[in-house]
């Protein structure tokens, strides 16, 4: 089931029908394995569901595996994550790497209004000097990482009651991806270590948490969010979503050729696009479905939206000043966000 049937069933066909199929992702037909085929072995710390992040890296890899004529053949370990996963190859958030760097974050999106969108955020990577830097902080910890997924745009904030002032949050247990955990302890409220997406949902349900920010619209009906929450606040802690990567252990890295290197970074660009493509596309149908359902959006109040702004600068600040290695990350990001902005302030106005 792909997301757009997932949403269908979800009650909104009459909508669903007017979607145009160009926005689909086509089914790749199964590639012919060879038998002499290299298998490499994927972790990721997603729940294979057929929607969601999980489809995604499985997607990626049909891919990978149709682009070389069957030469590599793509297994599954099962659910792993971070870079101490034993596996060739790791499809997650970039952030699951900010234990070894907090500057991991300028690849995984910053919080508040920092972030770069996620298209700007690809051109920085691609032409901006981003990879170089990535690749740089990456390789001394064994790997070497591509864009191959994100988040969304805008993640709202998910509760269980309405979110009315900055004392709301005070005390209460969020869970958010990154630099947002931070972000949240400085407003008063008790970080809690990120969820993933399918497990959004059971954590609220149980009291794990009070709060999380899950990705995506569509993302966060197939986690079953509106079944446990019916506040939607804000544009979460990390304004522009965050990343997934596929990461590739450096030292298969260096065995690929040349060919095998091109073709593993297209077919991550191809998906990482895709990504967009579909959050953009059903961002709307979701959201009729979620406020059929009872889900009531509301931006953030105004001081919780003036405190978000001052802790994540500060934030982002601290890890520029971590070591060397993340003063060149921030100069380089910043210097491309001016660039393309105009003003090296953050674009909050662009945030709706």
């Amino acid at each position: 089931m792909d997301r757009r049937d997932f949403l269908i069933a979800g009650g909104a066909a009459a909508v669903a029908a007017t979607t145009p199929a160009a926005v689909q992702a086509a089914e790749l037909p199964a590639p012919r394995i060879r038998a002499d085929a290299e298998r490499l072995r994927l972790a990721m710390p997603w729940a294979d569901t057929p929607h969601g992040p999980a489809d995604s890296a499985r997607r990626l890899a049909r891919r990978f595996e149709t682009m070389t004529d069957g030469r590599y053949r793509i297994e599954f370990t099962g659910v792993g994550a971070g870079p101490q996963a034993e596996a060739d190859l790791l499809h997650g958030p970039v952030h699951d790497f900010l234990p070894q760097h907090p500057a991991f974050s300028y690849f995984g999106g910053l919080p508040g209004t920092g972030g770069l969108s996620a298209q700007d955020l690809a051109r920085w990577v691609a032409i901006g000097g981003g990879q170089m830097l990535w690749d740089d902080l990456a390789a001394p910890h064994g790997w070497k990482s591509l864009l191959a997924g994100h988040s969304g745009d805008a993640p709202p904030l998910w509760t269980r009651e309405p979110i009315a002032g900055l004392s709301d949050l005070a005390g209460q247990r969020i869970s958010a991806p990154g630099l947002g955990s931070d972000v949240s302890r400085a407003l008063g409220a008790e970080a809690y270590p990120a969820v993933a997406p399918h497990a959004a949902a059971e954590a609220l349900a149980e009291g794990a948490v009070d709060a999380v920010e899950a990705g995506d619209l569509a993302n966060s009906l197939a986690a079953g969010l509106a079944n446990v929450a019916r506040c939607a606040t804000g544009h979460g802690l990390n304004g522009r979503g965050t990343t997934h990567a596929l990461s590739v252990r450096l030292s298969l890295w260096e065995s690929l050729s040349d060919a095998d290197k091109l073709i593993l970074a297209a077919a991550a660009a191809e998906e990482y696009q895709l990504n967009l493509a579909e959050a953009r596309a059903h961002a709307g149908l979701a959201r009729q479905v979620l406020e059929a359902r009872g889900v009531v959006f509301a931006p953030w109040p105004a001081d919780i939206a003036d405190a978000l702004e001052r802790v994540a600068e500060a934030t982002i600040a601290h890890v520029a000043s971590r070591d060397a290695a993340a003063a060149r990350i921030n100069q380089s990001y910043m210097a491309f966000r001016a660039l393309i902005s105009g003003s090296g302030a953050p674009r909050q106005a662009e945030i709706s």
